[in-house]
């Protein structure tokens, strides 16, 4: 590079101080290119050569009541969404029970708001309360002309008419608490009902029927395996020292062993380090979330990923 420099004649120490400009500057475009160097050198490509491509999204659809199987409204090879119906189990007690406790609830609603225990025994505390005073007032104006039986009797009965305004309100609050736990075996027989259908819990393809029209099932047996290829996992092994803690969430591109066009590559993201070692060939598990919408990916495909390391 040429650096031209106007120099004063016959001023050695100005001479001198451009020289060593020129030398400052030679040095920082040196240290420069250094840099610019080294910060190409840090970007590096891991290469995962033995990668298995693996199922993410797949259940196993067991039943979740007893009985026999009145309906199968799928097949292996179809796809369903999350919610489809994919069996009915016999559920004739099931809505029998649900009916019933539908009309027990209607009822414990209707006593629930019948109050007319309490208001009857509000009036007649005060017909009470009004005779045992009348009978006071004329033995304290004629003494006498009221026996003392007659009044004891008054006293009681009113005395009674509370008892019955206590007994009316705690019937009436009984019958709001049974109106609850009407409504929950009413909730209780509607789930009845609903666990007798047997629902996807995801969408994919159905890949096994294991009981049809007729059979017996029981909870927790296994009817339907559902898998879905739209993300798959590609499993591999690194070098422990190429493992950082940065490693996790890295871009990634999968290419399979056996596809006739390399262009076309699947992406995804590692989203799993296992913190593991193995002591043989200290290698460590890895897997990538990949997108694989269009399908062409398979569960059991060998493949090859590249890990981009910024």
């Amino acid at each position: 590079m040429d650096f031209i420099l106007n120099l004063p004649k016959n001023e050695p120490e100005e001479r001198m101080k451009n020289g060593n400009l020129i030398r400052m500057f030679h040095l920082a475009l040196w240290s420069i290119a250094i840099a610019s160097t080294a910060v190409v050198a840090s970007a590096e490509t891991i290469e995962v050569d033995s990668v298995l491509i693996r199922l993410i999204d797949q259940v196993d659809v067991p039943a979740r009541a007893i009985g026999s199987l009145v309906e199968v409204q799928t097949s292996e090879g179809k796809r369903v969404e999350k919610g489809d119906l994919l069996a009915q189990i016999d559920d004739t007690e099931a809505q029998l029970d649900y009916k019933r406790a539908t009309f027990e609830l209607d009822i414990a609603m209707r006593d629930a708001e019948n109050d007319v225990a309490i208001r009857s025994a509000l009036k007649k505390r005060v017909y009470s309360k009004a005779h045992f005073d009348r009978l006071v007032r004329a033995e304290a104006a004629q003494p006498r002309s009221v026996s003392q039986s007659e009044l004891e009797k008054a006293r009681l009965e009113a005395e009674q008419a509370e008892f019955e305004i206590e007994k009316a309100r705690s019937d009436l609050q009984n019958a709001k608490t049974k109106k609850d736990l009407t409504a929950n075996a009413l909730a209780l027989a509607k789930r009845n009902i609903e666990v007798r259908r047997i629902l996807a819990p995801q969408s994919g393809e159905v890949v096994e029927v294991l009981r049809h029209v007729g059979e017996w099932v029981t909870p927790g047996e296994k009817i339907f395996r559902i898998v879905s290829i739209k993300r798959l996992r590609a499993e591999g092994f690194v070098q422990a020292s190429q493992v950082t803690e940065a490693l996790k969430g890295l871009p990634v591109k999968v290419v399979r062993h056996d596809q006739h066009d390399p262009a076309q590559t699947y992406s995804g993201t590692i989203v799993f380090v296992s913190r593991e070692i193995d002591p043989v060939n200290g290698q460590v598990r890895i897997w990538a979330e990949i997108d694989n919408h269009d399908g062409r990916l398979q569960p059991g495909h060998r493949a090859h990923m590249s890990i981009t390391a910024d």
